[in-house]
């Protein structure tokens, strides 16, 4: 994905402004965005339905069944390959990948036409992230077979990790880099739980590149918090001096992000595939923050919450980024700088 910048520059912005964003989704759950041109397209769920609309049409319905949880790291995914729609969702026995077909169908049926892509003989619900390239989509999960936790992609097992597997409270981070697709999760080695990372040029054969982090945090379980990339970093959230910082890992090294609460916890870290923007919480006792950094600027708050606070993955929608968020009910947050400064 280009920058939303010129140039593919990071720029400072003189001005900015925050505002909420009403769609289709306002009295639904877990709203997730994909953009393509000025089109929004938008998947959502109402109880265990869940709905995708463009704007230029009805709403439609996916899926029936649809779970959540594990403080929302279990959500429906939507992207786009080659300018069509596909979602990953999972019910509680199976991963799915959706893809619409052309025409919007008939009264009463639905266009919309689901694939299982999880291990057969495992249970869900999933942890699982989605990614595309082209016309290429790839989704990869977590599974536990009874004995061990493993990560599969499209059903196939690529990384078992052996008696410890892997921490299965952790979402996984899927992205489609220029030279193929990075796949990164939450390894269990005894206590430790750093960041593990295969890539794969096709998305079928993938290589082990070893850990990405290497904090050391034993938190005594899985921390439910799991990884992003972009197109050349990887965030974080770790604990290894005992409180827990967002951390961009390049490959100069781990550097904390400064928060805008010098006194919060910082978890839950999401970003613009370009990095041009990252998002994540700010938790104190009773209270959450939804914090952003648009460029070199410092961290804004951009919205708050005395109730739960679940992020999404933020979109560029021409020079605004709008952050989707999971409380009592979906929110989405746009967020837009002003002019550059002249020089």
């Amino acid at each position: 994905m280009k920058s939303r910048y010129a140039g593919g520059m990071l720029l400072s912005f003189a001005l900015a402004f925050a505002e909420p964003v009403d769609g289709p989704w306002t009295k639904g759950h877990y709203v997730d965005l994909a953009v393509s041109g000025v089109t929004v397209h938008a998947v959502w769920l109402e109880g265990d339905t869940l709905w995708y609309s463009d704007g230029l049409g009805k709403p439609e319905v996916v899926a029936k069944g649809v779970e959540t949880g594990d403080g929302g790291q279990i959500r429906p995914e939507i992207v786009l390959a080659g300018g069509a729609p596909v979602v990953m969702y999972s019910t509680a026995t199976t991963l799915f990948r959706a893809t619409a077909g052309p025409d919007r169908g008939v009264l009463g049926t639905s266009r919309w036409a689901s694939t299982a892509v999880s291990p057969s003989g495992v249970k869900g619900p999933f942890q699982a992230a989605i990614a595309a390239k082209g016309d290429k989509v790839v989704v990869a999960g977590l599974a536990w077979n009874g004995k061990t936790s493993a990560v599969f992609v499209d059903g196939a097992v690529v990384y078992s990790g052996g008696a410890d597997g892997v921490c299965m409270c952790c979402k996984p981070a899927l992205a489609a880099r220029d030279e193929g697709f990075v796949l990164a999760f939450r390894d269990a080695d005894g206590q430790r739980r750093d960041i593990r990372t295969l890539t794969s040029g096709d998305g079928k054969t993938w290589t082990d590149q070893g850990d990405a982090t290497h904090g050391g945090w034993s938190p005594g379980g899985c921390p439910s918090d799991g990884p992003t990339l972009t197109d050349t970093t990887l965030l974080v959230s770790d604990a290894r001096d005992g409180k827990r910082r967002v951390y961009e890992v390049d490959r100069y090294g781990e550097h904390p992000i400064a928060a805008a609460d010098g006194h919060a916890e910082s978890l839950q870290p999401r970003a613009l595939p370009d990095g041009s923007l990252t998002a994540w919480v700010e938790a104190t006792p009773g209270h959450s923050s939804l914090v952003v950094r648009d460029g070199p600027g410092p961290a804004t708050v951009l919205a708050s919450t005395s109730g739960r606070m679940e992020p999404g993955d933020p979109v560029a929608v021409a020079l605004s980024v709008w952050v989707p968020w999971e409380g009592d009910t979906a929110h989405v947050e746009r967020w837009e700088g002003g002019p550059p400064p002249v020089r």
